[in-house]
């Protein structure tokens, strides 16, 4: 990736809603561990601080698109899907067509993002990475994977994706 015109990078910014919820729950949280600390329950102390690091760990920091791939670092790992294996990628204009008939089966629906695995009742399993409801896209691959995705440069990767794909 030598020439910068070839890809898109975009970082995962959070909708204000996301940042109440995200707080609220490390508040929340936080008054475990302290709670934990000071019975000195040595489960209750793991559990609490599991709670509190785990879900930063595998929220989304930054996309990349390039002419080869799709990429999604997160704190532990990646995600990455190679363009010539998308089938469509198109923005998510009604972000509310599609979270409120979703239901979380694996991550977390709202603290640090809708993060991770969700049924939806019409399309089915889908992978979500969002961080902002309203800037949100669809992928579909070849193998009939769907990837919700947010990103503020959402209409410059859709474009940048579909012609590659054509």
């Amino acid at each position: 990736m030598k020439d910068d015109a070839t890809r898109i990078t975009s970082l995962f910014p959070m909708s204000t809603l996301i940042i109440i919820i995200t707080s609220l729950f490390n508040l929340l949280i936080l008054s475990m561990v302290i709670n934990a600390f000071q019975s000195d329950i040595l489960v209750l102390e793991i559990v609490s601080l599991a709670f509190l690091i785990g879900p930063m760990l595998f929220m989304p920091l930054r996309l990349i698109v390039s002419e080869k791939n799709l990429r999604i670092w997160r704190s532990i790992g990646k995600v990455e899907i190679q363009i010539s294996d998308i089938k469509s990628c198109s923005v998510i204009e009604d972000s509310h067509s599609v979270f409120d008939k979703t239901i979380r089966i694996f991550g977390s629906g709202g603290a640090y993002g809708c993060l991770g695995v969700f049924r939806h009742d019409r399309l089915g399993k889908i992978r979500m990475f969002v961080t902002h409801i309203d800037q949100c896209f669809l992928i579909q691959t070849k193998d009939g994977k769907l990837l919700v995705i947010s990103s503020p440069k959402r209409n410059e990767i859709v474009d940048f994706i579909s012609k590659k794909i054509k």
